[in-house]
């Protein structure tokens, strides 16, 4: 991953963790809030330090996925 690319996906995790929570994960079950937040908290990860880049960027596209961005 290049600096540009990891700038960029850092952008991509700031942007999805910076989103309202969708309603279908707030009223949904246990098992997808537990997702969301797991996701969430990688994304946050990365988007400090710049841990776990592939990990990170399944993250991302999960969230973003569940929030209507893809």
């Amino acid at each position: 991953m290049t600096a540009a690319e990891k700038l960029e996906w850092k952008r991509r995790a700031h942007v999805a963790i910076s989103a309202p929570i969708p309603a279908a994960i707030r009223n949904g079950g246990v098992v997808a809030s537990a997702q969301y937040r797991d996701d969430a908290a990688i994304c946050a990860a990365f988007a400090r330090r710049g841990v776990q880049p592939e990990r990170a960027r399944v993250a991302i596209l999960r969230l973003e996925g569940v929030q209507g961005r893809l």
